[in-house]
């Protein structure tokens, strides 16, 4: 065992080099804030955790870890630049400073890539135990739903509209949306009386334009069968009961993103368009990665960011003196995960459905070795943001535990493009189907 821990130790020796120009010092508070789930410590904890942490230094050419090595700590890049190596052929880029660089440089069970320094650059090492202890504690219910422990960007503090709408929040007068009818009688009946087609297809069909578009998905390229459906009972025994819920749900729930205010009504289509485009991600990684129900991950995409609608709403009913358009934005962040996660709550959701405004946006948050319908949901926000150019604003894939997840183990250039790709077909047809 001890020659063992001696030859691991010479490799480990063998592998780093000494920096040329950096020096091991003691890491700020300031420089803690900066880190991506660090930041949402107390000040009181970022205090105590930057007096025993100090910054470790590497030269050109030191080998951070391997690909498919395990280890109880994660690493931030503070200064310098590594690359990551996928394989022999790929590789990107991690520099410090840039919003890559707030995240931990891999994260999860096993590394998915080779971090080699290219510059001299200085790491600080984070205990996992820490990283998953605070990511749990970000998840617990009286903490999501108490507004004074939202994380609130400095200058939010002072802002009137959030103010206003954590009050309303807190004293249970905020004007929540409700589902029509048709989705919550179904919904209901699934779970209390485990009904079957015939009275599924009739509840259904009281509402004929959603009973028309379930005919319509069920003869879509979404399903290819030699015999159309030609009736709604016939739709629904081919979808089946969980799929015609969680289509029924979703065709719903486009009525919801609607506001009577121009700049709002901008907001709120905008809003749905973007959850449409996820939520045909989420089918494709679905079916892709043969996970059971890929409607319900269809569903999910919609959802996640469902939280927006009541700070929308409420705007639409506040005065326009006491607050600026370019805050909205900012607030819905804040505001997204723990309402989103309180509506659907509200609305009797399951709990994998209810949980997805909160996970699907937590990048390293890792929710055990099965993947779930929040890390599709997850991937599919990073392959939206591959797709309209914004994927320097979140970690890279390969560096998240969902990634490891899906069913080769790992993503690729090339099984992005075949997402991306697969996707562009699956979002047109959505888009039909949930006008």
């Amino acid at each position: 065992m001890l020659e063992r821990f001696w030859r691991k130790t010479q490799i480990s020796e063998a592998r780093l080099k000494p920096a040329l120009s950096l020096s091991p010092r003691a890491v700020t508070v300031a420089e803690l804030r900066q880190l991506i789930p660090l930041r949402n410590f107390s000040e009181e904890e970022l205090s105590a955790f930057a007096l025993t942490q100090t910054t470790e230094t590497y030269g050109p050419g030191s080998i951070l870890f391997e690909r498919g090595e395990s280890e109880s700590c994660v690493l931030y890049l503070l200064t310098g630049t590594v690359r990551m190596a996928l394989n022999d052929q790929q590789s990107y880029e991690v520099i410090a400073g840039t919003a890559k660089a707030r995240f931990p440089l891999s994260y999860g069970e096993s590394h998915r890539a080779t971090a080699i320094a290219i510059t001299d650059v200085e790491v600080i090492r984070v205990s996992a135990q820490v990283m998953h202890k605070n990511l749990s504690a970000q998840l617990k219910e009286d903490r999501v739903l108490d507004p004074s422990r939202w994380e609130v960007p400095l200058e939010l503090k002072s802002s009137r509209l959030l103010q206003a709408f954590c009050q309303n929040f807190q004293n249970e007068e905020l004007a929540l949306p409700t589902l029509p009818d048709v989705a919550l009688r179904l919904r209901q009946a699934i779970a209390r009386d485990g009904i079957g087609v015939a009275e599924a297809a009739k509840i259904v069909q009281a509402d004929p334009s959603i009973a028309a578009k379930l005919l319509h998905v069920a003869n879509s390229p979404l399903y290819l069968c030699a015999q159309p459906a030609k009736s709604c009972l016939e739709a629904v025994s081919r979808l089946g009961l969980k799929a015609t819920c969680s289509l029924v749900v979703s065709f719903c729930l486009s009525g919801l993103f609607k506001s009577k205010d121009e700049f709002l009504g901008r907001r709120m289509r905008a809003l749905w368009q973007e959850a449409v485009h996820v939520s045909a991600l989420a089918y494709v990684l679905a079916k892709d990665n043969r996970w059971p129900s890929p409607e319900e991950a269809l569903l999910a995409g919609l959802v996640c960011d469902i939280g927006q609608i009541p700070l929308l709403a409420f705007a639409d009913g506040f005065p326009k003196d006491q607050y600026r358009p370019q805050e909205i934005e900012p607030v819905c962040l804040v505001v997204c995960g723990p309402i989103g996660y309180y509506l659907l709550k509200r609305w009797s959701f399951p709990e994998e459905l209810v949980n997805v405004p909160l996970l699907s946006a937590l990048w390293h948050y890792d929710s055990g070795p099965t993947l779930t319908v929040s890390d599709i949901v997850m991937l599919a926000r990073l392959h939206r943001y591959l797709e309209t150019g914004r994927i320097a604003e979140v970690p890279a894939i390969n560096a998240i535990p969902a990634c490891g997840k899906l069913r080769d183990g790992t993503l690729s250039p090339e099984y992005s493009l075949k997402v991306l790709h697969e996707a562009k077909a699956q979002v047109q047809e959505a888009l039909s189907l949930l006008r």
